[in-house]
């Protein structure tokens, strides 16, 4: 994970727009180079983020890959609850290693066992459960380079369906985003060799 992608999935995790971190410091606009990796923050600007962010310096100056699981990584905890099918406890172990949570292996974990753990909240009837968790596997879907349009509609049915059932007003739009991830769906199995987001 680049600096810059670092420090923007940190924002996006504490639910932080880009003129909200960026302050009085910098401008939004450099902030959005950051974070596309086309400028360099100095170290006074990467300190003031991570203040910002409540998160050490170091976090973002650390270049230690995410391993494959055969060296302890921090996914590790993660890795072995979602094989043995505990998706809360999936979620919960990536929600506390912030840097192993918000790495494309990270967020590819929690999407996939948080539509699980939204699907058994749904079960059970616990729509505010379900409708927090389908939310946040959305987010984690889209934010790593693993996004899914089958686990999108997944989620977009799941979110929907608990909506409808607690009478909630978006409902609508969450029909509006199964629909275009089914029709991403559709699309990428039309053309071989395509992912979402092409």
């Amino acid at each position: 994970m680049t600096l810059g992608q670092k420090i923007r999935a940190a924002r996006l995790e504490r639910g932080m727009t880009q003129k909200e971190l960026a302050g009085d410091c910098i401008t939004r606009n450099m902030l959005s180079k950051i974070e596309t990796d086309s400028a360099t923050p100095s170290v006074r600007t990467l300190e003031y983020l991570a203040k910002m962010l409540h998160l050490p310096t170091g976090c973002f100056l650390s270049d230690a890959p995410i391993s494959d699981g055969s060296v302890p990584d921090g996914l590790d905890g993660a890795r072995d609850a979602f094989r043995e099918a505990r998706w809360e406890d999936c979620i919960a172990a990536l929600k506390a290693d912030t840097l192993a949570g918000t790495s494309d292996e990270g967020c590819l974990l929690h999407a996939r066992a948080g539509v699980q753990a939204a699907r058994t909240a749904l079960e059970r009837g616990d729509l505010t459960a379900a409708c927090e968790l389908a939310e946040e596997a959305q987010y984690y879907n889209q934010a790593g380079i693993y996004e899914d349009a089958f686990l999108a509609a997944q989620l977009a049915l799941i979110l929907g369906t608990a909506l409808k059932r607690r009478g909630g007003a978006d409902y609508q739009v969450q029909r509006e985003r199964f629909l275009r991830a089914f029709q991403d769906m559709e699309r990428a199995m039309e053309s071989p060799g395509t992912y979402i987001g092409d």
